[in-house]
């Protein structure tokens, strides 16, 4: 989601893929969550998180999804409410200011927000169990978000290299060169990616392969400027 300046509102939501198998299609409740979310924000609502529980109370489909959700206000403060493996870069002077780190149980099972077929809360994560950021953003400052399609691909070395090599593209120019990169990295068979590094650090079966991880994958991209 990429709201109009207005609200100044960036999200991902990514819907859990296993939801597949039991024939829930894994990108009905990540829409719902966003487009009730943002309806609060729209009300006036400032707060990420307090934005993310309201507009939880009110989803109905059946799936969970991992949520990472900033809103940068006029005062140039950027409050981000995250849950799960999406995530976040602020890019200041061609360096990282800030790098979001993913919530995770356990290797690949990120914290996540959700409903079941009783439309009840999906698990036990709940949105006051989201990460939250605040941090004073400058003209020129450049936020990447995105899924762990993203994030699971690319380094955060790799994003700040294709940034700074790209700063001629607009916002949403450079959100599909990232995108298309992490595709390449994600079909590469013996490349090492951070998915398979953090696999080798837990120990899990298949730490030792190399190759990207095939996967959904969002990017956006927002550009830091003055208010008109």
């Amino acid at each position: 989601m990429v709201s109009p300046p207005t609200h100044s509102t960036i999200a991902v939501a990514d819907g859990v893929g296993s939801w597949d198998k039991k024939g829930v299609n894994p990108k009905h409740f990540a829409e719902q969550i966003l487009s009730t979310t943002y309806e609060f924000i729209k009300s006036g609502e400032k707060d990420p998180k307090i934005a993310l529980t309201k507009g939880f109370a009110q989803t109905v489909q059946i799936g969970s999804a991992t949520v990472c959700l900033g809103i940068l206000h006029p005062d140039g403060i950027f409050s981000v409410a995250n849950i799960g493996d999406s995530g976040f870069l602020v890019i200041r002077n061609g360096k990282i200011l800030l790098d979001s780190e993913e919530q995770q149980h356990e290797f690949n099972y990120p914290y996540q927000l959700g409903r079941d077929e009783h439309g009840q809360p999906h698990g036990t994560d709940l949105p006051e169990d989201a990460e939250t950021y605040r941090l004073r953003l400058e003209v020129g400052d450049i936020i990447v978000m995105g899924s762990d399609g993203l994030l699971d691909n690319l380094w955060p070395k790799q994003i700040v290299e294709i940034v700074n090599a790209n700063m001629d593209e607009s916002a949403s120019q450079l959100a599909h060169t990232l995108a298309a990169e992490a595709s390449k990295e994600a079909e590469g068979t013996t490349n090492y990616v951070p998915f398979y590094h953090r696999a080798k650090q837990e120990g899990v079966h298949y730490s030792s392969y190399t190759g990207g991880k095939m996967d959904d994958i969002t990017a956006i991209v927002a550009y830091v400027g003055e208010e008109d």
